[in-house]
């Protein structure tokens, strides 16, 4: 071996190498067709084409003699040779000019009286493609057979890396589909549980909601108040446990009809709610009683007048053709004591019945 054969071939490793350690930074095909387009240069041809045919696509891209990209030209004749070679004959060239050494897979030489033009095809088990180089003169066999043996390499090593990265993508695709499967999954899952609490809630607020009135039913009061109840002991808040009743519903009903009787209530339950706070607890037991728990520091006679007041602005509307009149009694908790929620209802259903029975003397 000559001084400068020994040269060119310690020169085409280092090139190999440097190309080598480039594709293993190579994200996607088309930045690892890039990286060998540019490591052709070291070949010395004046054009070189790059045919790349995958999932039914075809990708073509062109390179001057520096390696540097160039406009495809798909309506020259050097690009429908490479697309011939490769649509025609799957990239194995036997019937595109002379083969090498009389393998097809070592590549095919073309020699005209304008230049030399070398195909090769990239190794079958990592893709369909061919690379084309073109010398615009004839060039002699010794540097035809270097440009050969180092396209080969470069062709190995640029399949190697082309045959990893579908693969990694295939892996990706299948994986990017699995975690799609499971995040819809998991977005289902989540608006069940969501429609569940939704409908349990629905469940749980009709279950302890008065249907005529709007307000907490016997079960939704106790359950609230409780609660609440407990809170205030928690944190000596003050506190009182109202029940009132609507006078004179029986004459209503007797006179004016059921559906009128229904109406007073309904319009008893709105004013008897307007005297206390959002957070209290207000509540239609049953007929025409209500009861409240209310975090309120006033005293008893207090909540009364209030809610007297709230009944003479409704009386004032004329929005019903009766009066509406609610006895109420108030007592105030003492949350040092022993004494049970229930024990302070049952104190207040007992005033209410003694203010009820004033209310009867002093209409007579």
């Amino acid at each position: 071996m000559s001084h400068s054969q020994h040269a060119r071939n310690s020169a085409g490793i280092q090139q190999l190498l440097h190309l080598a350690r480039q594709l293993l930074t190579a994200t996607n095909v088309r930045s690892a067709l890039d990286l060998t387009g540019a490591s052709l240069a070291s070949l010395s041809s004046d054009e070189a084409l790059i045919l790349l045919r995958q999932s039914g696509t075809t990708q073509s891209l062109r390179f001057d003699a520096a390696g540097q990209p160039l406009p495809s030209d798909l309506a020259s004749a050097l690009y429908r040779l490479a697309l011939h070679a490769l649509t025609q004959t799957h990239g194995t060239l036997e019937r595109v000019g002379q083969p090498l050494s009389g393998s097809a897979s070592q590549g095919t030489l073309l020699h005209t009286i304008h230049g030399s033009t070398l195909l090769l095809p990239f190794p079958p088990a990592a893709c369909e493609g061919v690379f084309l180089l073109n010398w615009h003169t004839p060039q002699d066999s010794p540097h035809l057979a270097h440009a050969r043996h180092q396209l080969q390499e470069i062709a190995r090593l640029a399949g190697a890396c082309l045959a990893g990265l579908n693969t990694r993508q295939r892996r990706e695709t299948r994986l990017n589909a699995r975690v799609a499967v499971l995040r819809q999954a998991g977005r289902q899952h989540a608006q069940d549980l969501r429609t569940r609490d939704a409908q349990t809630a629905e469940a749980r607020d009709q279950a302890s909601t008065d249907a005529m009135t709007g307000l907490q039913n016997r079960r939704g009061f106790f359950t609230r108040a409780e609660q609440c109840f407990l809170l205030a002991r928690q944190q000596a808040r003050a506190c009182a446990v109202v029940f009132a009743d609507v006078d004179g519903l029986k004459i209503v009903n007797d006179e004016l009809g059921h559906e009128k009787g229904d109406e007073l209530i309904r319009h008893g339950a709105a004013v008897f709610r307007s005297a206390f706070q959002t957070d209290d607890v207000i509540a239609r037991l049953g007929g025409d009683e209500f009861a409240a728990f209310t975090f309120d520091e006033a005293a008893p006679e207090d909540i009364r007048a209030r809610l007297s007041g709230r009944i003479a602005d409704f009386n004032r509307t004329g929005r019903f053709p009766g009066t509406l009149s609610l006895s109420a009694g108030v007592v105030s908790c003492d949350t040092f004591s022993s004494a049970s929620l229930a024990d302070y209802l049952q104190l207040a259903d007992v005033e209410m019945y003694q203010q009820k029975h004033r209310h009867v003397r002093s209409a007579r």
